[in-house]
């Protein structure tokens, strides 16, 4: 779930609950309150809601200060201090795109043309003809006529195009309210315009604008990638910190290697792996795909060349029955650390796959309850948002045989040796054949991992098909379909 800062001088818990329903929200209800936590505490939030007019805030010296900086009355600053605060967190490089006004100071429709702008800017033709259609719903037919006049033009319509269209809208309900005074947000707008400079959206606190902003956000994967980690992250230093035995990963340290593993050199791997995925998402796949290449790499760091995964099999007396499912982690890990390090045959990357691996690799380098963690249920939510139907033995063993028969057929596509049963040394041998070898044909490797999850431990099969709700077969739920 993602963090959300909401800036509001006139707080209650009903109005939280109107607008914010059950998501995570901290409320700041001062402007020194707001500017405190925007430049020390920023990196909590992936959004932020403000209030244009904070005129309840306390009448602090440092109000006083900005006042009298701008050259005005303490009164005229508040009414317009959310906007400061807006461009603080432009000044820390807060992505613009997750700041919204929550105003009574901004009417609907002004709401609706920033709609769609947005909607323009995102290449969205559907959204841009659907919300003409409600804004111009109360038109003449003249009116509408002009209004996609300057949209309907043989060659397409182009970004003056547009912004003329936008003006056009905006003159129509001017002239309708041309007895009331622009509101806040519309000078603020006005204003921003003339100094080219970007105004975020701005929603009406009547209506339920906000709501299907914060849902759409909501089901950003990067966001909620983003969020996972670093809450994991967070979670498990605190969880080290009050108890540095919860660190598993010293089990995997070679048997004749005198590498030691600090619980500060736990703690500094999770600090870079929270800082791994950056606050603004980049723009483009490919800049997206070096993103995630650079948090994957973060991420599989630590497997090297003094961790195996067989580590934990000789401390436990070669019997796995309790640990197979920290075995099989381990391996994938190994196996993902050693092929990103030669290869970038796992790309283009995606947050499913990369959800995936947090998960196992935090279960494998630390001792967690069986249950489920709280930052685990929204990465499990990226892997599949539905586990589908329920999974029988048969089908689950017919499927398993199969793609380890597709594997078999291919190495013998590639004139190798398919004596070895291991499936995890069977994909490793396909995974080097491709390695630096641009005429091999395409292959799903990310899929090879998914399904190496549940062939790995089909010895233990019924542990993977219970019905629990512990973390291991839930994991083997959200993942079954995308194996196989």
């Amino acid at each position: 779930m993602l963090n959300i800062l909401w800036v509001e001088d006139e707080y209650s818990e009903q109005k939280q609950q109107q607008w914010f329903k059950d998501r995570n929200v901290t409320v700041r209800t001062s402007f020194d309150a707001a500017e405190q936590t925007i430049n020390s505490d920023l990196n909590r939030y992936d959004i932020v809601v403000l209030d244009i007019n904070l005129e309840n805030s306390e009448t602090s010296e440092n109000i006083k200060k900005y006042a009298n900086y701008f050259g005005v009355s303490v009164g005229d600053f508040l009414g317009r201090s959310g906007m400061n605060l807006y461009f603080m967190l432009l000044e820390h490089g807060f992505p613009k795109d997750r700041i919204v006004f929550l105003t009574a100071n901004a009417d609907e429709t002004t709401s609706q043309i920033n709609d769609l702008r947005q909607a323009f800017n995102n290449g969205d033709d559907g959204e841009v003809g659907k919300l003409i259609e409600i804004i111009t719903a109360g038109f003449s037919g003249e009116e509408r006529a002009k209004t996609y006049g300057f949209i309907d033009k043989p060659d397409g319509y182009d970004e003056s195009d547009f912004n003329s269209l936008c003006d056009y809208l905006t003159s129509c309900f001017n002239s309708l309210n041309h007895s009331q005074q622009k509101n806040t947000y519309e000078v603020l707008q006005e204003t921003a315009k003339n100094c080219r400079i970007g105004m975020p959206r701005a929603f009406n606190k009547n209506t339920n604008q906000l709501d299907v902003e914060l849902t759409r956000l909501e089901l950003n994967k990067y966001l909620v990638l983003r969020r996972g980690v670093i809450d994991g992250c967070s979670f498990l230093k605190t969880l080290i910190n009050s108890n540095p035995e919860k660190i598993q990963f010293t089990d995997f340290i070679k048997a004749d290697n005198n590498h030691e593993i600090t619980a500060t050199e736990i703690e500094n791997y999770l600090e870079a792996v929270a800082q791994s995925l950056s606050n603004r998402e980049p723009s483009g796949r490919e800049a997206l795909n070096i993103q995630y290449r650079l948090f994957l790499r973060t991420l599989a760091h630590e497997w090297e060349e003094n961790i195996e995964a067989n580590g934990i099999k000789q401390k436990h007396g070669d019997n796995l029955d309790k640990v197979f499912d920290i075995y099989t982690y381990a391996w994938i890990m190994k196996m993902t650390r050693n092929w990103v390090s030669h290869a970038n045959l796992l790309e283009p990357i995606n947050p499913q796959f990369l959800a995936f691996l947090f998960l196992i690799n935090m279960r494998s380098m630390f001792r967690l309850p069986k249950e489920i963690q709280d930052y685990e249920k929204s990465l499990l939510k990226i892997i599949s948002q539905s586990i589908g139907d329920e999974i029988n033995c048969e089908d689950a063993s017919d499927k398993m045989k199969y793609a380890d028969q597709l594997v078999d057929e291919y190495l013998a596509s590639l004139r190798k040796d398919i004596s070895e049963k291991h499936f995890g040394i069977k994909i490793n041998t396909i995974y080097q054949h491709h390695t630096g070898n641009p005429d091999a044909e395409e292959y799903d490797f990310k899929k090879l991992l998914f399904q190496y999850f549940w062939i790995n431990q089909r010895k233990y099969l019924m542990n993977l098909l219970s019905k629990s709700d512990e973390f291991m077969p839930v994991l083997a739920r959200h993942v079954f379909s995308i194996g196989f």
